[in-house]
């Protein structure tokens, strides 16, 4: 760890500062860790890496040219909302040059959401994190309705009422048998829940990000396998839909939620852990109510409830006799 901070600041400035806007997707103000997600991210797609790539620069460029705060833009916070602003909208609207306008747009978009929030939650010591993204992808995922250049990808869902899960959609056999195809289950469905948290649906992906966090932090790294843990156990036990657990989608907000946690804005102790591990159960339950919620509008819920969790949690720890924030 001590060797990667020291390549960090090694660094030129300008790719130190991309670098660890990537890393911060994850909490980690490490160039070094936001080379290995990048690196990552393209080996999963180089649309997606190249979208990833153009997202940061144009969110820590814009942060820059709006005069926001030095220390700010150079750990990173300006970039990472824009990280993600960039694969989201490659993956949930028609891939066209077009795109990459509405992607350097968007990216711009979430950085003066980001300063609008931390100026909102400021007095609160609350992190506005990433939901800056999540508001500006929403937005820009409605407009399209109304502009003839873009439209909705096929991986967007359809406005629809919501429907109670069938029994045929039920978490299936792999998940419960003692084989060895249930364990191939379970360590895709985990390392897919972390590699989901930047819209990855790779294996090797979610175990390069893993990597990457542990180079930061170990406990980082524990936090986040945990929350992929949970992501699937809750699931299974409570009997969601099998496609969405084996794709790891009910496990990249619990990861996120427990690093937030556990590990980032809570005094990384045995308590905290305890108290990661329940938001990191609340948060499943949070996202099958914002994606019933959320159904007729067609929109995805993202890291929203990651979002909603997290906010929770840390206001209610500033009540509490046994928790507080760290320095």
């Amino acid at each position: 760890m001590d060797g990667s901070l020291s390549i960090d600041k090694a660094l030129p400035r300008p790719l130190r500062v991309i670098l660890r806007g990537v890393g911060q997707v994850f909490f980690c103000c490490n160039a070094v860790t936001g080379l290995v997600f990048l690196i990552a991210l393209y080996i999963g797609g180089i649309t997606a890496g190249l979208a990833a790539t153009v997202g940061v620069i144009s969110s820590t460029v814009a942060a820059y040219l709006l005069g926001f705060s030095e220390d700010d833009i150079d750990a990173g916070l300006y970039g990472f909302n824009g990280t993600l602003v960039g694969p989201c909208l490659f993956l949930f609207l028609e891939n066209t040059p077009q795109l990459w306008l509405f992607v350097v747009l968007a990216s711009v978009v979430s950085t003066v959401v980001l300063a609008a929030l931390m100026r909102i939650l400021q007095p609160y010591n609350i992190p506005a994190s990433t939901s800056p993204f999540v508001l500006t992808c929403w937005m820009f995922m409605i407009a399209v309705y109304s502009f003839d250049m873009f439209s909705r990808g096929p991986v967007l869902p359809a406005p629809a009422i919501p429907a109670e899960i069938t029994a045929a959609s039920a978490v299936p056999m792999e998940f419960s048998a003692m084989t060895q195809e249930t364990a191939v289950a379970w360590l895709t469905a985990i390392t897919k829940g972390i590699g989901e948290v930047m819209f990855a649906d790779s294996v090797i992906v979610g175990i390069l990000f893993l990597v990457g966090i542990a180079i930061t932090s170990l406990r980082g790294a524990l936090m986040a396998l945990g929350g992929a843990i949970v992501g699937v156990v809750i699931p299974v036990i409570l009997g969601a839909d099998k496609t969405l657990i084996q794709m790891g989608l009910y496990a990249f907000n619990p990861v996120l939620t427990m690093m937030a946690v556990g590990w980032v804005f809570l005094k990384p102790t045995t308590g905290s852990a305890i108290l990661a591990l329940l938001a990191g159960i609340v948060t499943i339950i949070c996202q099958a109510g914002l994606a019933n919620f959320l159904a007729p509008l067609g929109l995805p819920t993202l890291t929203f409830p990651f979002v909603l969790v997290m906010w929770m949690f840390l206001f209610a720890a500033s009540k509490s006799k046994y928790w507080a924030h760290t320095p």
